[in-house]
């Protein structure tokens, strides 16, 4: 009996229907793996053992059932449990809905709840996550040679910006939540660029979330922008009167996103 006569057969539909649902779900199966494939190899090692192990399960269940009312219901149970598996791999790695974690957390789900494991990633417990403040002593570089007065005047205070390992500057982007106000996140902002950061969309101020962290935090997706998320997190630290900022490592969140791309959260 091939893949497709036992679909057929457990959910009591035409070949052409069963077919296409076959194909459906390989389509979808393909994007998952490619999707978490980006987010490391173990993801898709993570993701094919739970999708296995759940078709196993089903597969002999349908079997040892013999009432045919019950192998249609299970069929289409392992069909919609299949597609709830599949949209939660998606989701949990472009935070569509922000309400599944990031795929590392699926990885130990035995270990510690989902949840658990996404609140830690939030608090700076995961991966090379340290605080700064304004205070923090800078570290030993090569000396660059201040630039010289020109006919008597001071020479300009241009804002020292590490450029990193990485390949493009960096880009960020502004999030904040309430008590904090949009008038506040574009003071900063604008301080911020006027630094010389690049922030995207500082006029505005960023983007108002409902829910974010409880921890003032840089948030870096690449180990190559580490050193531009602490520089960021030095100044601002100074905007914000010396308080500690949480520079947060996300490089191992598997998630989707630019590899230049620093979060600036403000937190109540």
């Amino acid at each position: 009996m091939t893949p497709i006569d036992f679909l057929q057969s457990i959910l009591k539909l035409n070949r052409a229907g069963t077919i296409l649902i076959m194909t459906g779900l390989g389509v979808v199966a393909a994007g998952a793996v490619a999707v978490s494939w980006i987010g490391g190899g173990q993801n898709v090692i993570t993701l094919a053992v739970y999708i296995l192990g759940f078709g196993l399960v089903a597969t002999v269940l349908t079997f040892v059932v013999s009432n045919p009312l019950m192998k249609t219901v299970m069929g289409w149970m392992f069909v919609a449990v299949l597609g709830l598996i599949l949209f939660c791999a998606f989701d949990s790695v472009i935070q569509m809905t922000g309400r599944t974690p990031s795929p590392p957390c699926w990885r130990t789900i035995f270990e510690e709840p989902p949840h658990v494991c996404k609140a830690r990633f939030e608090a700076g417990e995961k991966g090379n996550s340290f605080s700064v403040t304004s205070n923090t002593p800078e570290a030993v570089e090569t000396p660059v040679l201040p630039p010289v007065a020109v006919d008597g005047m001071p020479p300009p205070e241009e804002p020292v910006i590490v450029a990193g390992s990485g390949t493009e500057p960096p880009l960020i982007y502004m999030q904040f939540t309430p008590p904090v106000t949009r008038d506040t996140s574009k003071d900063i902002a604008a301080d911020l660029a006027d630094s010389g950061w690049n922030i995207a969309g500082a006029d505005q101020g960023g983007e108002e979330v409902s829910r974010g962290p409880s921890k003032t935090q840089i948030r870096y997706y690449s180990a190559d922008y580490a050193e531009n998320a602490k520089w960021l997190a030095r100044d601002l630290s100074a905007r914000l009167d010396g308080a500690d900022v949480l520079v947060n490592d996300f490089s191992e969140a598997g998630l989707i996103a630019r590899p230049n791309l620093l979060e600036v959260w403000l937190a109540p």
